[in-house]
């Protein structure tokens, strides 16, 4: 005989019964007094007996528990009366689902006996759990009210009442059965989690047989089943003492927002890119890789990653009703996701559907900011010693600003914290020019509004009598482009007003307009605004192929750099040649136009 468990289940009931004071359990075994013969007869006995109960009767020899209840083990059954409840449609289901939804759904072992004032969970041979409660007379099962409570049998207790108890699956017993989440048009999820199911024998818990053919073989094994996505989703969405909110993407939903995320999961079938030995740059072996395999698993795990959410999670459970300190205007999926438009989200909802662990949402759309889940703003810090690439012509190091009473200051849009890389000239020589290089890890194939934050010196209120002067950059991507080979994108400055300011204080400085031109550079170079931490824009870029989970090594980068050949004296008085830098960022698109959208 083969019994299948869900994993997490065997676990749960040992912990119920281990965490359960004997004091509950101390009227096991124990006959209620009864005045009447029924007493002296078994559980089966008395159903087969009672008129009121032929249907309960019927259906449980289909089943097979006849035999079950008429032997010494001791039951309580909560039996339904006939016409309370359809009986045709429950003898209808096939022996498993009759044996699971019903007949074990009004079983549990032990004695559970109504008497006083009572308010217990009760484990059910089929693992789910059901509030007993009530006082003097008037106690409900799962909320059904019972007619007749207390018939004591030889083998049990029998409380008859006015409906049956209602069968929820788990989350987990729902997705993985076909006939209950195909009916609500989720099949493309419930497909992609199956992939993920696996089943072996627990040999602990089976029973040894003989060795047959030196293989051994077992009388009673118990197997296993789990599934590898509810631990990359950090779920228990098997346990029946767990407590969820999952929302299930209708079969469009799905197809949708895969169509969409893909787009930031293109690969190269081969990708290079630069590493710096020292101050000249190398290119790495290339990357080869299963591009179209790398794009669906990521595109899948995008879709399944904020699909669960814990109702105990204190910023989830007024999903429930119940008031949270911290607010309804967020939702925290079990993977620490922060999602800012909750409602916007759960109006998507179709369908709620109940499970014994939860609650299921059927959504016709995810609803979700892109920013917020699979395609997330990188903000690369300067002061990172793995993200800078290399440094020339210069020494760096870390400055964090403080105010005079040794405190991080405050800047723009509430932050409070501010640290930078400073870079100067090194050797003495007043021509000398800085430049800085970093890396720009796991960006994706998508579209990228370029961004470099300066910091002037007098930031710091203990320099704040410093004579601050503008940088006067460009910058220079280079990436990997979709047929594996290294590109470089040249940004320089578009903005009309700067670039007449600068032909007016330097009218010797000709334009030929080609950007290959040492004066175009020169005039088109960024100058940052020293009266502030300056956010400077640098301009739009979509990468063509996405570098995400490639490694360390495996990554585009960006250069700062002065267009100028040397430094001069005229150019020193009007710009400074140390570099300040916080970081650099790279916003998404779809970000940008919602906080364009958006603006107060």
């Amino acid at each position: 005989m083969k019994k299948y468990k869900y994993i997490g289940i065997m676990m749960m009931a040992a912990t119920m019964l281990t965490a359960t004071s004997c004091s509950d359990f101390n009227d096991y075994n124990k006959e209620i007094a009864d005045l009447t013969p029924a007493g002296n007869q078994t559980l089966w006995q008395n159903i087969q007996q009672n008129q009121q109960l032929s249907n309960f009767a019927s259906i449980l020899k289909k089943a097979g528990y006849d035999e079950k209840l008429n032997t010494t083990h001791y039951y309580t059954v909560w039996a339904p009366l006939d016409g309370t409840y359809d009986a045709n449609a429950i003898l209808q289901l096939s022996n498993k689902s009759l044996l699971s939804q019903f007949v074990e759904n009004h079983i549990a072992d032990y004695s559970y006996n109504a008497s006083g004032q009572i308010d217990k969970r009760v484990l059910m041979l089929n693992d789910k759990s059901y509030q007993f409660v009530g006082s003097q007379n008037n106690y409900t099962f799962d909320g059904v009210k019972i007619e007749q409570p207390n018939l004591g049998s030889n083998n049990g207790v029998m409380h008859i009442m006015s409906g049956m108890a209602a069968y929820h699956p788990s989350l987990y017993e729902y997705l993985m059965t076909e006939e209950l989440s195909g009916k609500e048009g989720v099949d493309s999820l419930r497909k992609f989690l199956k992939k993920y199911e696996i089943t072996y024998l627990d040999e602990e818990h089976s029973v040894l047989g003989p060795i047959v053919n030196g293989m051994q073989t077992y009388v009673d094994s118990v197997m296993i089943t789990e599934n590898t996505q509810w631990a990359m989703l950090n779920t228990r969405m098997e346990s029946e003492d767990s407590s969820y909110t999952f929302l299930m993407p209708t079969n469009e939903a799905w197809k949708a927002q895969y169509d969409k995320v893909k787009k930031n999961f293109k690969y190269a079938p081969k990708t290079i890119a630069q590493q710096f030995s020292g101050s000249t740059p190398t290119t790495t072996t290339p990357l080869s890789i299963d591009a179209a395999y790398w794009q669906d698993s990521l595109t899948n795990r995008a879709l399944t990653s904020v699909l669960a959410y814990s109702n105990n999670d204190v910023y989830n459970r007024w999903l429930n009703g119940t008031p949270s300190a911290l607010g309804s205007d967020t939702l925290r999926t079990t993977l620490y996701t922060k999602l800012s438009n909750p409602q916007e989200i759960l109006d998507k909802t179709v369908k709620t559907v109940k499970f014994s662990n939860g609650t299921g949402r059927v959504v016709n759309d995810y609803g979700m900011y892109s920013w917020e889940t699979y395609a997330p703003e990188r903000v690369i810090n300067a002061t990172r010693a793995d993200n800078r690439a290399l440094i020339s012509n210069g020494t760096g190091s870390r400055v964090d600003v403080i105010d005079v009473n040794k405190e991080k200051v405050e800047l723009e849009d509430g932050a409070t914290t501010l640290s930078y890389y400073h870079v100067e000239p090194t050797g003495g020589n007043e021509y000398i020019k800085p430049e800085m290089t970093f890396y720009l890890r796991n960006v994706q194939s998508t579209t990228y509004d370029i961004y470099c934050v300066f910091v002037p010196e007098n930031v710091d209120l203990l320099k704040k009598d410093a004579v601050t002067t503008p940088n006067r950059v460009i910058f220079t991507l280079n990436y990997c482009d979709a047929s594996g080979a290294l590109k470089n994108q040249l940004f320089l400055n578009t903005d009309q007003a700067q670039i007449d300011a600068f032909k007016a204080r330097f009218p010797t400085v000709k334009d030929n307009a080609s950007q290959t031109n040492a004066n175009h550079q020169t005039i088109r170079a960024f100058s940052n605004d020293t009266s502030k931490v300056d956010t400077l824009y640098i301009g739009e870029f979509t990468f063509p192929v996405c570098y995400l989970g490639l490694g360390d090594e495996y990554c585009p980068n960006i250069k700062i750099s002065t267009p100028y050949s040397v430094f001069t004296a005229a150019l020193r008085q009007a710009y400074t040649r140390d570099l300040r830098i916080a970081s650099i960022i790279l916003k998404p698109k779809e970000l940008v136009e919602f906080e364009e959208q958006n603006k107060k």
